[in-house]
């Protein structure tokens, strides 16, 4: 089981998105509330981030919303999605901003580049194959004592189901956060679960995962002395 997201369907959500919305593309409500959140969240670990990702920032709304609001940071975008990041960059023009065509688990950045990840409903379209290997990535370029900033779908089990715009496209709705805890230099410091009255598979999770040195999250075990 496996999808083509990668081929064309970023592509697909940034039209749908255009036909929608129209000039309000980057502030419609949902986005706006959505952004609020993030940037109310992450301000509560990092105050004054020099350098945020967007990893699936297809046209570059969660940028968009947040360039304001962290003025000093620098904030780069990647998506597979060609044409919605050639409309990313046409609007987001900015010195601090730079919006590229990649993958998640092919990131083209130095280790630990930046302060802040941001995954807006994104891992649910990564396919499986390539859901460690972002992971991997994730902790190369992330520094210690970063966060990761992820907001999903959180059924209350792992599943999945086929996009209602493409049978070939899978989503995977699961805990995310706790893919990044199993290893012990992650811990979750912040999760606020929301819609729940829409139902399991609908009800959405924010959580924030914070990087912690490796040094200090294990204990060195000090060998025994030798009897004399």
């Amino acid at each position: 089981m496996d999808t083509k997201i990668w081929t064309e369907e970023s592509d697909n959500y940034t039209r749908r998105a255009i036909e929608v919305h129209g000039e309000e593309l980057y502030n419609t409500s949902d986005r706006l509330e959505s952004s609020k959140d993030v940037f109310d969240n992450i301000s509560k670990f990092i105050k004054k981030p020099k350098s945020i990702l967007d990893v699936g920032c297809a046209f570059g709304a969660s940028i968009e919303a947040l360039k304001d609001r962290f003025k000093e940071a620098s904030f780069f975008g990647i998506d597979p999605g060609k044409e919605s990041i050639q409309i990313a960059s046409k609007n987001l023009s900015n010195d601090n901003i730079s919006c590229i065509n990649g993958f998640s688990h092919e990131l083209p950045y130095e280790d630990d580049k930046f302060d802040i990840i941001i995954f807006s409903m994104v891992l649910q379209w990564i396919p499986r194959k390539k859901l460690i290997r972002t992971i991997s990535e994730v902790d190369r370029v992330l520094k210690v004592g970063g966060i990761v900033c992820i907001q999903e779908f959180l059924a209350n089990k792992p599943v999945t189901s086929q996009s209602r715009h493409d049978e070939e496209i899978y989503i995977f709705k699961d805990d995310y956060a706790s893919f990044f805890t199993s290893y012990p230099w992650y811990k979750e410091v912040y999760r606020d679960l929301k819609k729940t009255e829409d139902g399991e598979d609908q009800q959405r999770n924010i959580s924030i995962v914070k990087k912690y040195n490796i040094e200090d999250v294990y204990t060195l075990k000090q060998a025994a002395m030798e009897k004399v």
